[in-house]
């Protein structure tokens, strides 16, 4: 979903930019507008862009990640738990098995703690670690 959604985001870009270009800048208002196209034709591209290497990036960690357990140290409810945004932010550390390392980091969780078992403090999950950035990491109850 997050490919099409940043091929689309593209793509309308791009058509914005397009139509920035075919305007007449000779009165003021046409440059105004062709100033606010050009500004969001920039912005959707830049977010279409960054959806297309979220995608790239999540199915790389599902193909090449580690998996490892890493302990809970805090779960804490976010201010903005609605839609698709997450509810909580899980913080964890773990030992690198390569290296050794130990690492604190934190991952972003959808639903409710309070009917998961295995996110309570001091529990151990499953998590991805990325081999080229071990703070980067994916959590997900089906690994």
């Amino acid at each position: 979903m997050k490919l099409l959604i940043g091929i689309a985001c593209v793509t309308f870009g791009l058509g914005l930019f397009i139509l920035c270009y075919l305007l007449n800048f000779d009165m003021i208002i046409y440059q105004i507008l062709g100033l606010f196209l050009l500004i969001t034709s920039l912005a959707i591209i830049h977010l279409g862009f960054k959806f297309i290497f979220d995608y790239r990036n999540y199915n790389r960690l599902v193909k090449q990640g580690l998996k490892v357990k890493a302990q809970v140290i805090d779960i804490k409810r976010t201010l903005l738990g609605v839609n698709n945004l997450p509810d909580y932010v899980v913080e964890v550390f773990y030992t690198h098995p390569d290296s050794k390392k130990i690492y604190y980091t934190e991952f972003e969780y959808s639903g409710d703690v309070n009917t998961n078992d295995m996110l309570k403090k001091g529990n151990e999950v499953d998590i991805l670690i990325d081999p080229q950035d071990p703070k980067n990491i994916f959590y997900s109850n089906i690994i």
